[in-house]
């Protein structure tokens, strides 16, 4: 019991010493850890995932995207009814209150919560909402995810792929919508591998999806028990949505997960922090459009036109709710290979 509560008074002194050291730097740019939404310019939307004041993405057409998400709607169960929380009795400010170890010795867990409490006192829980501006360097990259992979990629977070000419593919899995089979014929056919971020509304209701992902050797990626906005969760909730999932997946499928991608792609730098102490990978993206609404009907051909212009190395996201994606697969993996680059779920 001595050895738990020094190490509760370190962590108590250090939280203190972070907020003694914020509070005397405040006035020093540069000094300090904080976070910013994704650039605006003269307050308005520069491109087609650009985000607001707040921090919100934002679509030129569609000023309420993130909220009107498929994979956001309908009926989820509520942190209540996730069940018991593996890292054990914690308090939503993350502190541990107690073990069921009568031996009093620190259990990884509890060691792992009052390490990740410490780190939570000097991050910001500030929502930003991942979006994108037109600007490109040089090589067709958005500046914006070359910005956010030098910031973010101490907290595990991804948003561009390491090797030249790479590209990773990326599928959203909300819900299924039918096409999903034929995007998984397509890459197939094309000796393509993809991740697939699943929920657990998606694994109960397309188990034999999810199961012919991993038997083709496709990656299979956390995307949150119930789908929330993580940042408005507590720390206590953030661990549960995700440990629930990855352990139901384990349980249900023999998969171990390894990749997460926020839902709505809402982020902090606190629950970056939480998801990289769970031992996974926040793979975001550097392009996406707004594919996830199946009555917005795009055209194939204007849809394949704007992912071909945009092509570089980097990781892209689609929906595979949309059938526009499930007919211009095909095309756009013989695109980008006739272009020279490899597409795989490798970042």
């Amino acid at each position: 019991m001595k050895l738990k509560t020094a190490l509760l008074i370190c962590a108590l002194l250090a939280a203190v010493c972070a907020f003694a050291g914020c509070a005397g730097n405040k006035d020093n740019p540069g000094t300090t850890t904080t976070t910013s939404a994704p650039r605006v310019t003269d307050g308005t939307p520069d491109g087609i995932y650009d985000a607001d004041e707040d921090g919100i993405v934002n679509d030129d057409d569609n000023a309420d995207i993130t909220e009107n998400m498929p994979e956001a709607t309908g009926t989820r169960p509520t942190s209540d009814a996730l069940g018991d929380v593996r890292p054990g009795e914690v308090t939503d400010g993350g502190m541990v209150t107690g073990t069921s170890d009568t031996t009093g010795a620190i259990t990884s867990d509890e060691a792992a919560f009052a390490s990740s409490y410490i780190s939570q006192t000097a991050l910001k829980n500030d929502k930003i909402g991942w979006g994108l501006g037109k600007e490109r360097d040089a090589d067709n990259r958005p500046v914006d995810a070359v910005r956010a992979e030098e910031k973010y990629a101490k907290l595990g977070a991804r948003f561009l792929t390491a090797g030249d000419k790479q590209i990773c593919l990326t599928f959203d899995e909300g819900y299924e919508n039918g096409y999903t089979d034929d995007i998984l014929d397509t890459l197939k056919e094309k000796g393509v591998k993809a991740v697939f971020f699943v929920t657990y509304d998606y694994c109960r209701t397309a188990p034999e999806l999810v199961q012919r992902m991993i038997d083709e050797g496709h990656t299979v990626g956390n995307h949150t028990w119930s789908h929330p906005s993580l940042p408005d969760c507590t720390q206590k909730e953030v661990w549960a949505e995700i440990t629930k999932l990855h352990e139901y997946v384990k349980d249900n499928f023999g998969y171990e997960m390894t990749l997460f991608r926020f839902p709505k792609g809402e982020f902090s730098e606190r629950t970056l922090d939480d998801v990289h102490n769970l031992g996974y990978t926040s793979l975001f993206w550097s392009f996406a459009y707004a594919d996830w609404d199946p009555d917005a009907d795009t055209d194939t051909a204007e849809a394949l036109a704007k992912i071909e212009g945009s092509t570089h190395s980097g990781i892209y996201l689609l929906h595979a709710v949309s059938h526009t994606n499930a007919e211009l697969l095909g095309s756009l993996l013989d695109f980008w290979k006739d272009k020279g680059y490899t597409v795989s779920a490798e970042y």
